[in-house]
């Protein structure tokens, strides 16, 4: 019975974690390339926004490409304004798997591009 409420209890806090200011955006067609599509969720407490990648016309093998990510750093300016950086990850997806990277120091991400992009059968 005491394993039932524990996880119970721990349901209740990943839920309540999700819905405290860590939305996900809807899925975004990346800005040079509609068949892969991306999507956002800002990490606030752990200052970091984690990326998940799809890709539409993902067949029965893997999908592999390159993701140039422009974002908003944690780190500031002189002036005080978020300092833009870009992080290249290397992203593969299948067809039962969305691709997922982890970028640190991130407070927003601003776009995202595409290239070397090779799918499999």
């Amino acid at each position: 019975m005491m394993r039932k409420v524990d996880a119970v209890v721990v349901s209740m806090l990943l839920l309540a974690g999700t819905t405290l200011g860590q939305q996900q955006t809807d899925w975004i067609k990346m800005s040079n390339n509609a068949d892969i599509q991306y999507r956002v969720q800002v990490l606030d407490q752990a200052k970091a926004c984690y990326l998940e990648f799809r890709d539409e016309k993902q067949g029965t093998g893997y999908t592999t490409f390159d993701a140039a990510v422009d974002y908003n750093s944690t780190d500031l300016n002189p002036d005080g304004k978020p300092t833009m950086k870009t992080d290249t990850e290397h992203i593969v997806t299948a067809p039962t798997h969305t691709g997922s990277s982890r970028i640190p120091n991130c407070s927003a991400v601003v776009d995202a591009r595409v290239s070397f992009v090779q799918r499999g059968a």
